[in-house]
Formats: C-alpha cells, structure tokens, sequence
C-alpha cells in the first residue's frame, strides 16, 4: 500500500509520497520501505508522474517504462499536461504494453481463475450462513445447492456491472467478439479446476459476467494509479491529472481518467491525496471517513427504533397516530443530517483548509505535503493497523520558474561515489 499527495496553488504543485510497499506471496505479506514513487516525466520540463497502487503494469515495473518514455521524449514538449498523458498512453500501445501475447494471456488466465474462485467462495459463505441444514443433504444436494447459490452470486454481481460506467475504448466491445477471445480459456480453468461447477449455465453466466467486467470502470483485479502533475508548455498554473490503469485486452489499455485538477482564477487552491487517505481526509474534514460512514447506518437504526417503540404505544390508543409516524421516510431525515453536517465540514474545515493553501509559499507547500504523509505513517505506526506507509518521504516541488526540483530523495546509492550518475542524467 502507499500513500501519496498533491498539493497545489497558483505558486507550484508540491508532491510527496512515502516508500512502502507490500509484496505479497505464498508465504504471506512483506512489507518494504525502498520504493520510489515519485518520477520526473520530461529531463527538461517541469512534468512529473507519481505512481501508487501496483508497482508494475502488468509484470513490467512502471519505474522501466517511465524512464525509457523520458529518454524517448528527449527534449520534447507540449502546450498542455494533457498532452503528456495521452502521449504516454501512445508511447505505452506502440511498445506493445511492454509484454509478450504469452504474458497478457497468462494474465487473462490468472484474472478468470480469481474472479471464479471469488465468486465460488462468496456462493460457498452464502450457503453456509443460509438456514439450509447442509449436513442432512446427500453429496448431489449440496452441490447442486452451490451451483444454484453460485449462478444467483454470478446474477447479481452482473446486475451491480450493467450499473457502473463503461471504458471509453470498451463500448464497442461486442459479446460475440468477447466469447471468441475468452472462451476457450474460460471453459480450461473451470473444467480444471472447478469441475464440481462444470455446467454450461454456469459458464455462460461467468462469461457474462467477465464481459461486463471488462468493459466497467471498476478495477478489482490489480491497478495502478498514475498522477501527471506539472505544467505543460502554454499553461502558467500547475494541474494535475489522476488515472486508473488496469490491464490489456483484445489490443486495447483498459484505463480511465479519475480527475482532472487545474489551478486557474475560479480555483485557486487544492489538495489532491491518493491511495491510504483516511488520515489526511480526516484532517481536512474533520471526520474520520470510518466515522462518517457508519454514522447514516447507526442514526438510521436509533431512529427507527424509536419510531417503532412509539409506534408500539401508541398502537391501541391511537391508531390513527401510529400509521401517520408509520409513514415517516426515516432514510430521507437521516440523508438530511447528512446533509447538514457536511454543509459544517465544508464550512468549517475544508474551506478554510483550502483558502489557506492558496497562499501558501512555496516552502510551506512543500512541508504541508511531507507532514500529512508522515501524519499517515505515524497513524499506523500507533496503531494495531499494518504499517503499510512508512519509510522515507520523497518530497518534490515544481514550478513554472524553477522546474522540477527535489526536496527529499533517498537514493539506492551514495551520490558522492557516482559522479557519473548526475552527468549521464542529462546526456540525451
């Protein structure tokens, strides 16, 4: 895991990010503070690109394929951030996505078995919380029960799909042309190693579902998220451009831009975190967000059980009454005093928060960028929490004059015995 931030005002965006990273095996999760987040985009232009989530793109490390784009780009430039993203993106399709049709089928293949053995687990966990006295079915029973259980699973998960937003590059995709490519695969690994949930409707139905899943915007295989960050060559304000990239199918980068953050007259501040952000959301809302989510759940409850309790009393003496507060839409109030208090958290703290960046110097930019990361650290370094941010905190600073400058860096190595290092940097 990680945490990373982008803060910004008319002066200069500041980005800081920690070193952690986690890496997870057969046996277990292991966590390393050694990882470089932060990479400037362009030698010459005040361009950087901050990297979090997964580390690679599929098996390449993203640092690979971020510096030999640099190197391509040379001293090249464009008017506008934008323009380095979607010059990356082309760069990334044109060097076939840095991996072998080998590699992003054996991809394909390990994002089909998750996805069912996912699928068969929460089939399995429904089953087991069910009623249904499992123990006095026969073996037939039980598994055509977790084969009825799993194909309804299946159904509802494609229910939530057709809800969600398509991939720009996707909506063309067709069904035919989606079973052509994944069904040979599809049938293999639930023939394999599922043959228990070997029928065609259950294979029909999962292809289904990966259909719609490969063309939604919901990521819940690996990701990585890409932050562009700086100026292009025509704009004076720094921005920010946060995206979500996931993985290759049928020649196509599945990927999505999240958000686009510019500085200009209407906007004149902002706070951009990434990834882990509880901490840092907490300080600028002045609710933790595990607070504010089980605040409208908890009220909701309270309500309604009083509701009902009066409802109870009054249900002989006047019934009349009771129907009326029967009819009380408890969801509407309890949305109301949500609406309310993020109406005090935007008055109270995030405006305040964000008028007080937009005046901040460069150097203050730049520490109020280290100190909500290390903020986050320290969260989980007190608590039982896994301390998945940690490590050095590389912090850089870029503006329109001055470029792309460092403020914090770890290196692997002693600078001072690789003089070479510095004067190869710009040899392009």
């Amino acid at each position: 895991m990680t945490a990373v931030i982008g803060i910004l005002n008319k002066n200069a965006i500041a980005i800081a990010a920690d070193s952690a990273v986690t890496v997870s095996g057969s046996n277990g999760r292991k966590i390393y503070n050694t990882a470089n987040k932060i990479f400037t985009l362009s030698k010459f232009e005040p361009v950087s690109i901050i990297v979090y989530s997964s580390a690679n793109f599929i098996s390449t490390p993203w640092e690979i394929i971020i510096k030999i784009y640099r190197n391509e780009l040379g001293k090249k430039s464009f008017p506008h951030l934008k323009d380095y993203s979607e010059d990356f993106f082309r760069f990334l399709k044109e060097k076939n996505f840095f991996a072998t049709e080998e590699t992003i089928s054996h991809y394909i293949k390990s994002l089909i078995f998750s996805a069912f053995d996912i699928m068969k687990q929460h089939s399995l966990d429904e089953c087991f919380e069910s009623e249904t006295d499992l123990i006095s079915l026969t073996p037939e029973q039980r598994i055509e029960l977790f084969r009825k259980t799993l194909i309804k699973v299946i159904d509802d998960e494609i229910e939530e799909m057709k809800e969600e937003e398509q991939l720009a590059d996707f909506k063309s995709l067709t069904k035919k042309r989606f079973r052509e490519i994944i069904k040979s695969d599809v049938y293999e690994i639930i023939e394999e190693d599922f043959p228990e949930f070997d029928t065609p409707e259950i294979k029909k139905i999962f292809i289904s579902m990966l259909f719609y899943y490969y063309k939604s915007k919901s990521f819940r295989s690996q990701w990585s998220g890409l932050v562009f960050a700086g100026y292009g060559k025509d704009e004076i304000f720094p921005n920010a451009i946060s995206t979500k990239v996931s993985d290759v199918f049928d020649g196509k980068l599945r990927f999505h831009t999240e958000g686009i953050e510019e500085i200009d007259d209407g906007n004149d501040g902002s706070i951009m975190p990434f990834a882990q952000r509880d901490v840092i959301d907490t300080l600028i809302t002045g609710v933790s967000p595990e607070i504010n989510q089980t605040l409208f759940s908890t009220f909701n409850k309270f309500l309604s059980g009083y509701n009902n309790h009066i409802i109870s009393i009054l249900e002989k003496t006047n019934p009349e009454l009771s129907k009326k507060l029967q009819e009380i839409d408890i969801d509407n109030i309890c949305q109301q005093l949500l609406h309310e208090i993020d109406e005090v958290k935007e008055v109270k703290h995030i405006r305040p928060t964000v008028n007080t960046v937009s005046i901040l110097s460069k150097e203050d930019l730049a520490e109020m960028a280290e100190s909500l990361i290390y903020l986050t650290y320290l969260k989980r370094r007190i608590s039982s929490d896994e301390e998945s941010v940690g490590g050095p905190v590389d912090v850089a600073l870029i503006s329109k004059g001055d470029g792309f400058i460092w403020i914090k860096r770890k290196h692997y190595f002693e600078e001072k015995y690789n003089p070479q290092f510095n004067k190869n940097y710009f040899n392009t």
